[in-house]
């Protein structure tokens, strides 16, 4: 009595070479190989700071230091280093409807005119006020060694505006 017919006896011949095959790799690949380990070098300083509170914009577009966030921290020659601010921008239902909040860095006490971030409010049409999330971020790679400070430094034209919800990120490497 024939079991399989001829084309029966093939496709057996084959699931069994792939299932050979799948099973001689799950054994090879879990037990066999081992895998090659490289060395994760962790950052070598990380600095964070963060803040709830609000800082309401002094108006007439003066440069305000949001003092809350303010990270001292140190390169090593050969260094880069990258900055990185998150944060809520609050434009209130009574500041003006065109009214704008300007974010950037103050390294060592300079203002670095790049990058910055201007958002205006834009909101011609309606009284309520809005929030909005705002990031800004700088890599640095020709820093000079030593003891720096970082600060973010923000302005606008609306006094009921404000800068809230704020972390600042520092991160030196190699």
């Amino acid at each position: 009595m024939k079991l399989l017919g001829k084309g029966s006896n093939i496709l057996a011949i084959i699931a069994i070479v792939i299932g050979l095959g799948v099973g001689t790799f799950v054994i090879y690949d879990n037990f066999i190989a081992i895998p090659p380990t490289t060395a994760v070098t962790p950052p070598e300083n990380q600095w964070y700071d963060f803040s709830a509170s609000s800082s309401y914009v002094a108006g007439s577009g003066i440069w305000t230091t949001l003092s809350a966030i303010t990270i001292d921290f140190n390169v090593s020659s050969g260094q880069t280093v990258h900055f990185l601010f998150i944060g809520q921008v609050n434009f209130d239902d009574s500041s003006t409807p065109a009214s704008y909040v300007e974010i950037a860095f103050s390294l060592d006490g300079n203002s670095l005119n790049y990058p910055r971030i201007y958002v205006r409010r834009y909101n011609l049409d309606s009284t309520e006020g809005y929030r909005m999330s705002v990031s800004l971020q700088h890599y640095n790679s020709t820093m000079t060694p030593g003891d720096h400070t970082i600060e973010v430094l923000y302005r606008g034209d609306s006094t009921a505006d404000s800068v809230l919800e704020t972390s600042l990120f520092v991160q030196t490497f190699n």
